[in-house]
């Protein structure tokens, strides 16, 4: 049991001090030979946990699952189109907030695609999370659609993640937000029966 503790530690450590110079110098200009110097370990300790730096954003983009959770319920009041757009919003304040580690850690999860064997892969996590609240609409009888729950939270989804990428873009969390809705609006027609 001790042994399990400390290799908790020792990658906790690696990940709380990979982001402190990640936010630092940027993802880029940071090399796993200073991550493990100011762990105080050897080389291949960071490896027995990571492949490489990346897989540390990745698993960090992953540790939001908890957030994402608790996002959902606090959206759950309101008809499906309202929660998701109360959920988007939420979200890209997360992102806008922590833009510093979260932007790599998405390009890190486009680069690591749907398939990623390290995390579940983030965009399907997110996906799955969509799917979850579309199917608790469709049983409670507060949503109809012709199309199957997967088809659907895939199309928010990448509505959402397309946001997210062009962020930089938009002077204001409110002008993204703007461009999610009208999104969601305009595909919201194709996916309802409403």
């Amino acid at each position: 049991m001790l042994r399990e503790e400390k290799k908790k530690e020792v990658k906790e450590r690696i990940i709380v001090t990979a982001v402190e110079l990640f936010k630092q110098k940027g993802f880029e200009q940071v090399t796993v030979q200073e991550i493990t110097q100011a762990c105080g370990i050897a080389k291949g300790t960071f490896f027995n946990y990571f492949e490489k730096k990346e897989q540390v954003l990745l698993h960090v983009a992953g540790s939001y699952r908890e957030l994402m959770e608790q996002l959902v319920r606090n959206n759950s009041d309101g008809n499906l189109k309202e929660r998701l757009i109360g959920l988007f919003r939420d979200l890209a304040a997360v992102y806008r907030k922590r833009a510093d580690i979260l932007r790599p850690a998405l390009i890190e999860s486009i680069k690591a695609g749907p398939k990623s064997s390290d995390q579940a892969s983030n965009f399907l996590i997110f996906e799955e999370t969509l799917r979850g609240v579309i199917e608790q609409a469709s049983a409670n009888g507060t949503f109809r659609s012709r199309w199957d729950s997967k088809v659907s939270a895939s199309i928010l989804s990448a509505i959402f993640v397309q946001a997210l990428i062009q962020s930089a873009s938009f002077e204001t969390e409110e002008s993204m937000m703007h461009a999610i809705e009208q999104q969601v609006q305009a595909a919201w027609e194709g996916l309802s029966d409403e």
